[in-house]
């Protein structure tokens, strides 16, 4: 079984991971939807591409925020379960 970030890093640290986590997850959805924009210009792409980044970082704002400010370790915890953040892929 893989061991947790949480058991290894700060809050910062997960912090960090769950952004790159995010961000992962933002670019694999565009991957993904790219047969279906392949219609759109570029300049139509990049603005489909911006707005799952601008989610993407709005659904990641709040997590953030809590495990940079340095929570309880507890907090940690919960925020790598949830997430699922195991610190096999993760680069900080």
């Amino acid at each position: 079984m893989a061991q947790t970030i949480s058991q290894r890093v700060s809050g910062i640290g997960a912090a960090r991971a769950l952004e790159q986590h995010f961000a992962r997850v933002g670019r694999a959805e565009v991957v993904r939807l790219r047969r279906k924009l392949a219609t759109f210009d570029v300049n139509q792409r990049a603005t489909v591409e911006a707005a799952v980044a601008q989610g993407v970082n709005a659904l990641a704002a709040g997590p953030v925020r809590v495990l940079a400010a340095q929570p309880e370790q507890h907090v940690v915890d919960t925020l790598v379960h949830l997430f699922g953040l195991t610190g096999a892929d993760e680069k900080w």
